[in-house]
């Protein structure tokens, strides 16, 4: 099943993620499973939400490409979808 899990890292700006992301977005490009990723700030500070084909897939990109490469605890909000439309 489909998933959107939303990534929050307490204290991140968008000038570090600016710094840290490209590598990890290089890699997450064929990363099985993969479908979208975007990055913004709201009221709660930087959030980085993605669209997986499986919370299976995101956890092992995450876990070895992510993980080792920010320096900051990742809370993670898990949404399982019902429906994808792609162009």
């Amino acid at each position: 099943m489909a998933v959107l899990i939303r990534h929050r890292a307490a204290g991140m700006t968008l000038a570090q993620y600016d710094q840290l992301s490209p590598p990890l977005l290089e890699a997450i490009k064929s990363a099985p499973g993969f479908v979208l990723h975007v990055a913004y700030e709201d009221s709660q500070g930087l959030c980085v939400a993605e669209i997986w084909e499986s919370q299976q897939e995101h956890d092992s990109y995450f876990n070895e490409t992510v993980e080792p490469a920010v320096p900051a605890e990742i809370q993670q909000e898990v949404i399982n979808l019902h429906n994808i439309v792609q162009p």
